[in-house]
């Protein structure tokens, strides 16, 4: 099943600092969440990122699990040493302190697989999964669908997300039930006037009209 793993503000831990783990660490480092990476070689990339406060790194020989020890709250542990069996270990010890686990080498004893990810503005993710089977095809079929989406993906279905958050988020406060915030987020994607809006980039004014609409709204329910 492919899911849309929240990490936002959490506490996730690459064990190893290779080229896949660095891999792991790129993945990320867009995803707002506390990284530590425990590496016993040390290179000018992870030293970069962390003097810019991008993670915390610590050096340190990883000879079995008992590095896990020390760090708390782990929600998930990415476990990308040299070392099959020490991977699996971290991931064994993961799971027993409740963390989301990874092994790099082995996506059979991982909590998930990675997907091929489609990004599209920062707004739309969409993922393209063998379970594993098949990165390389993955990655060659992504770049298929990447053309594509971002042939019919255009600035004002970006805008219209943009809206719809912004809308969703002052409807939760206005609007008691979810039906009735259905409705009213869905009337804004109809609205002619709004569309036109957001066609002519005018998108701070369709966030306007969006919430004197949501206003009326509130009104009506009144009377």
């Amino acid at each position: 099943m492919i899911v849309d793993l929240n990490v936002n503000n959490k506490k996730a831990v690459v064990i190893g600092g290779g080229t896949e783990g660095i891999r792991k660490v790129h993945g990320l480092l867009d995803q707002e969440c506390q990284i530590t990476v425990i590496t016993s070689r040390l290179n000018k990339e992870l030293k970069k990122m962390s003097d810019d406060g991008k993670l915390t790194l610590i050096k340190k020989r990883i000879k079995n699990v008992s590095i896990l020890n020390d760090i708390s709250n782990i929600f998930l542990i990415l476990a990308a040493t040299d070392d099959k069996e020490l991977n699996r270990k971290l991931v064994e010890k993961g799971r027993s302190i409740g963390a989301f686990v990874y092994a790099a080498d082995d996506p059979n004893i991982s909590d998930f697989s990675y997907t091929s990810l489609v990004n599209v503005e920062g707004i739309i993710q969409v993922a393209i999964s063998t379970s594993g089977k098949s990165p390389i095809m993955a990655r060659k079929i992504r770049m298929k669908i990447e053309r594509m989406l971002h042939k019919i993906i255009n600035d004002s279905d970006i805008s219209n997300i943009i809206l719809q958050e912004y809308a969703r988020k002052r409807a939760k406060q206005e609007i008691d039930t979810v039906k009735d915030r259905k409705e009213f987020l869905y009337s804004l994607i109809k609205d002619k006037n709004i569309q036109y809006l957001i066609r002519s980039n005018k998108l701070e004014e369709a966030k306007m009209t969006a919430l004197q609409m949501l206003k009326n709204l509130e009104k009506m329910s009144k009377t």
